[in-house]
């Protein structure tokens, strides 16, 4: 099958600045790119140039093709991207593709792709609530009027059950399926074996609630069988004096190391030798550290705000319960053949080839059934 995968925003901005970077190639849509190539597909992706890496990328497995934006004050790149020339490339180019995935709802791509290209489209949609950008108003303007009239007909697959609930209020193709980002099975994959650590996988942004952790990681070394047990803290972030202060302040700093920023591939090799990964953050949507680590076969200790927490909890891949606290890390430790046996058990699912395969079968299966209709 031809796939043509509109997701304009690569990755999340910082202070509403968006961060270019060599390279593109661990975000979550390329992984799920190259998932649907490993299945055989041939894959174009479409993203904002903005986004555009500061070397040149090559992909053997797909095509990237970056759009300039337009009216950049008003509909600003990092937040609601307007492509320019979009239209007229799906116009020209409507019979090379069988499929056009659009990421989200609300989306100036996915609202020229169904004017377009509507019977190729499947919208697919990660957000939970109304963006509060401008107060809200062109959210609301959005789902309560634009997407309705635009995209009324098109399939709409969520990422989570909180995205599926919500969306559901303005859309009514929205089908029963659930199929979330999938991680790249080529770089995460289970060890044999794990050592005495956990590991947090975050921008170190005050909305993440390391500090949090750093206290709760705290109390949990006063269990003297655990006391040479380390945290490994990966990412990059304003907030990182102060927590390297903090974890001073606790008398944990020889336990506590802070890696900064790493590849995948370097993430992938210390996650999946990890007891757990620990998550308390404040807001997020689904966060694709979770299904990287259950691909790793590594269990999650997270609170209920990801909406992907609840997989988390329902096949037992881990402990999702809100205000965790080193009673719960007591527990993942001394259950983790458990947890982890869930996680293998579990991890095609949550691969980028597994979660692509599932997208292009509910396509596939719409498609027939709106024939028969």
């Amino acid at each position: 099958m031809r796939i043509l995968i509109l997701n304009f925003i690569l990755s999340t901005a910082v202070d509403g600045r968006i961060i270019r970077r060599d390279s593109n190639s661990d975000t979550m849509i390329y992984a799920m790119a190259r998932g649907f190539a490993h299945n055989g597909h041939s894959v174009t992706l479409a993203a904002a140039e903005e986004y555009k890496p500061l070397t040149d990328e090559r992909h053997k497995d797909f095509e990237v093709i970056y759009f300039p934006s337009r009216y950049k004050r008003i509909a600003k790149p990092a937040l609601l991207p307007w492509p320019k020339g979009l239209g007229h490339y799906l116009r020209q180019h409507a019979d090379d593709f069988d499929m056009i995935l659009s990421v989200e709802a609300f989306s100036f791509p996915t609202i020229i792709a169904a004017r377009n290209c509507r019977s190729k489209l499947l919208v697919w949609q990660e957000m939970a609530f109304m963006q509060h950008f401008m107060g809200g108003v062109p959210a609301k303007l959005w789902y309560r009027f634009i997407a309705p009239l635009f995209i009324r007909k098109a399939p709409v697959i969520a990422q989570s059950g909180k995205a599926r609930e919500f969306i559901s209020r303005y859309l009514h193709n929205v089908r029963e399926t659930i199929i979330g980002h999938g991680s790249d099975g080529e770089i995460f994959y289970p060890s044999d074996t794990t050592d005495d650590y956990f590991v947090v996988i975050s921008m170190l942004v005050a909305r993440k609630q390391i500090d949090r952790i750093l206290e709760k990681f705290s109390r949990f070394l006063t269990n003297t069988k655990y006391k040479n047990f380390r945290l490994r803290i990966i990412g990059e972030g304003p907030e990182m004096n102060s927590l390297k202060q903090k974890a001073d302040t606790l008398g944990i700093s020889d336990n506590v190391s802070f890696e900064g920023f790493m590849s995948h591939s370097d993430i992938a090799g210390i996650s999946r030798r990890a007891k757990a990964l620990l998550i308390d953050t404040r807001q997020d949507n689904n966060m694709v550290t979770v299904p990287e680590s259950i691909v790793n076969g590594t269990p999650v200790l997270t609170n209920m705000i990801p909406n992907n927490a609840v997989f988390v909890h329902d096949l037992s891949l881990g402990i999702a319960r809100e205000q965790w606290d080193w009673e719960e890390m007591l527990d993942i430790i001394e259950n983790n053949d458990f947890y982890r046996s869930n996680c293998l058990k579990h991890r095609h699912s949550f691969s980028n080839y597994g979660c692509a395969e599932a997208l292009v079968d509910t396509f596939i299966k719409n498609k027939e059934q709106s024939t028969l209709n």
